[in-house]
C-alpha cells in the first residue's frame, strides 16, 4: 500500500466523508490514520464541547487496522462516523440522557447502527442528546451541556445536538441523527450544516432507538424518521444509501432547476423569523428566480398550523407514554409542559391528553392527522417544494429554564421559536432537506428548510445538489473559537 500522504487534503479536519472513503479505495489514505486525527481531535476539542459522550478511541482504532485489512469495496468502507446517543450500539449505553435508563446497555446494534457498520463505517462515538430528545438545546442530569462550536455560549440545538456539533467542529465525518420534531434539523440549522429528515418511518426507526424504551420493535411509531447530517450534498447521499432506503416511487429529477416549482413562505402565525433569516430566505428565492424557478409566496393557512401543532403534541405523548408506567407518564407531562408556556398553539394539554393515552383522544388525532397530510398533499400537487425557514433565528444562547427567546429584541415563547417551522412535517411525513444559508452579522449559522412530496428523496437530493452548485455550502466555525478550546 503507498504511504501515506499526510499533507493530502483528506487529512483536513473539515474532509468529506466522500472524498475520505475515495482516498481509502484509492490507497492514498488508510482508515487507521483518519480514525487516529479524529481521536486526538476529539480528545483535544471534545471536553469542552460536550459533543460526543461515549467515545472508545482503542476499540476505534483496532476496527479501523482490520478495516485496512479488508478489500475497500465498500461505500463507507473506513470512514469514521458518529451517532447520535439514541441508537443502540452493541455493549454501549443507551441513555437518552434519561436518569432511569443510567445503567442500560444495548445487547445488539440499532438498524441504523448495523447499516453504517455494513456499509464498512467505523464508528467512533455516541453524539450528546437532551433528556428522552425532547428538547431544542442538548442538557440534561446524564451528560454535560454540549456547546456550538460558532460560539460556546450558544446551544447547538437538539435533539441530535451533539452529532452537529461534532460535525461542525471536525471531530467526525458523518453523523446519523432522528428527527421527531426538528431534531435533524434544527441542529444542522445552528451549526452550518446540510441535514436531511427522510419520509416518516422509510427506515426501522423503532428498531434499537430510545425513545420508545423497547427492545422487541413493537409499539405505536410515528412521525419519526432517521437519516444523516453531512457538511457536503454528496455526503448526505452517501449516508442516505447506506441506511438502505426501500425502492421509492418514480419522481421528476430535473438537471436543470429552472424545471423546478417552489412555494415559500417565511413567518408562522405563532412566529416572525428575525432579519437575517428573512433576508437569507429572500436571498434563496431571489436566486431560484433568477435561474428560471417558479416560486409563490403561500404560507399555511393559521387553523392548519395550529392543528398540526396540536396533532404533533398528542401523538408524541401517546408514542412516548406508551411503554411507561403510570407513574412515569405523570412525571413526563410537567417538562413539556413547562417548556411549552405561552405557546400561541396550546400543546401542553395536547401533550397531557397523549399520554394519558385515552384512546378516544388518540383515535381522533389520527383522524386529523389524515386530514392534516391531504391538505398538505394538495399542495404539493401545484409545487415541487416548499422553503421556509427552520427556526425564527440561529442558535440561541444556553437557555436550561426555557424563557423566551428574544428574536430581534423581541421575546418569543421558547417552543415557538422552532415548533411552528418543523413538526407539520413530522405530523404529515414529509421528507424535508435543511442547505446551509450562509452566517449572519454575528457570524452564526443560518439553514434553510426544503420540504417535498413523501418518497420523494431522490428529487428533494438532486434539488439540494444544485443549490450547492448555486453557492449554498457549510461554513466552517471560526478558528478563535476553536482555537480557544484546545
Amino acid at each position: 500500500m503507498p504511504s501515506v500522504d499526510t499533507s493530502s487534503a483528506i487529512a483536513a479536519p473539515f474532509a468529506s466523508a466522500s472524498d475520505a472513503a475515495l482516498a481509502i479505495r484509492q490507497g492514498v489514505t488508510t482508515s487507521e490514520h483518519l480514525v487516529s486525527l479524529h481521536c486526538d481531535r476529539i480528545a483535544r476539542l471534545n471536553p469542552k464541547l460536550n459533543a460526543i459522550v461515549i467515545h472508545d478511541p482503542d476499540l476505534s482504532l483496532q476496527t479501523a487496522k482490520e478495516r485496512d485489512a479488508e478489500p475497500a469495496y465498500r461505500p463507507l468502507h473506513g470512514v469514521p462516523v458518529t451517532v447520535k446517543e439514541a441508537f443502540d450500539v452493541r455493549g454501549w449505553k443507551t441513555t437518552a440522557n434519561f436518569s432511569p435508563f443510567r445503567n442500560n446497555i444495548a445487547e445488539a446494534d440499532a438498524y441504523a447502527v448495523r447499516c453504517l457498520k455494513d456499509a464498512g463505517a467505523v464508528v467512533l462515538g455516541k453524539t450528546n442528546v437532551p433528556t428522552l430528545l425532547a428538547d431544542y438545546q442538548t442538557c440534561g442530569p446524564l451528560y454535560t451541556t454540549a456547546k456550538n462550536p460558532y460560539d460556546l455560549a450558544r446551544t447547538p440545538g437538539g435533539s441530535t445536538g451533539g452529532g452537529a456539533a461534532a460535525l461542525a467542529a471536525g471531530l467526525t465525518l458523518l453523523e446519523i441523527g432522528s428527527d421527531l420534531g426538528g431534531s435533524i434539523r434544527v441542529p444542522a440549522h445552528f451549526c452550518g450544516l446540510f441535514g436531511l429528515k427522510p419520509t416518516e418511518n422509510a427506515l426501522a426507526h423503532g428498531d434499537g432507538h430510545v425513545p420508545p424504551p423497547t427492545r422487541d420493535g413493537r409499539g405505536f411509531v410515528a412521525m419519526a424518521s432517521i437519516g444523516p447530517l453531512a457538511r457536503t450534498m454528496a455526503d448526505i447521499e452517501l449516508g442516505w444509501n447506506a441506511l438502505k432506503p426501500p425502492p421509492q416511487r418514480p419522481v421528476r429529477v430535473h438537471t436543470d432547476i429552472s424545471r423546478y416549482r417552489v412555494a415559500w413562505f417565511a413567518d408562522t402565525s405563532a412566529a416572525c423569523c428575525d432579519h437575517a433569516t428573512k433576508s437569507a430566505l429572500l436571498g434563496l428565492i431571489a436566486t431560484l428566480q433568477a435561474n428560471g424557478v417558479v416560486t409563490e409566496h403561500r404560507p399555511f393557512d393559521v387553523q392548519w398550523e395550529r392543528s398540526a401543532c396540536q396533532t404533533w403534541a398528542s401523538l408524541l405523548g401517546a408514542m412516548v407514554g406508551q411503554h411507561c408506567p403510570w407513574w412515569m407518564r405523570q412525571a413526563l407531562k410537567v417538562p413539556l409542559t413547562y417548556s411549552a408556556r405561552g405557546s400561541a398553539h396550546s400543546i401542553a394539554s395536547a401533550w397531557r391528553r397523549g399520554l394519558s393515552l385515552d384512546f378516544r383522544h388518540f383515535s381522533r388525532a389520527l383522524s386529523c392527522r389524515h386530514e392534516l397530510a391531504s391538505e398538505l398533499a394538495q399542495r404539493f400537487s401545484d409545487y415541487d417544494f416548499i422553503i421556509s425557514p427552520v427556526a425564527a433565528g440561529p442558535a440561541f444562547p444556553h437557555n436550561p429554564r426555557h424563557n423566551p427567546v428574544r428574536v430581534d429584541g423581541s421575546p418569543i415563547p421558547y417552543f415557538d421559536f422552532a415548533m411552528p417551522f418543523v413538526v407539520p412535517y413530522n405530523v404529515c411525513g414529509n421528507p424535508v432537506l435543511v442547505v446551509p444559508a450562509g452566517l449572519n452579522s454575528e457570524g452564526l449559522p443560518i439553514g434553510l428548510q426544503i420540504a417535498s412530496a413523501p418518497h420523494t428523496e431522490p428529487d428533494l437530493l438532486q434539488f439540494g445538489r444544485l443549490l450547492e452548485l448555486l453557492g449554498y455550502t457549510s461554513p466552517t466555525p471560526p478558528s478563535d473559537v476553536l482555537d480557544s478550546i484546545k
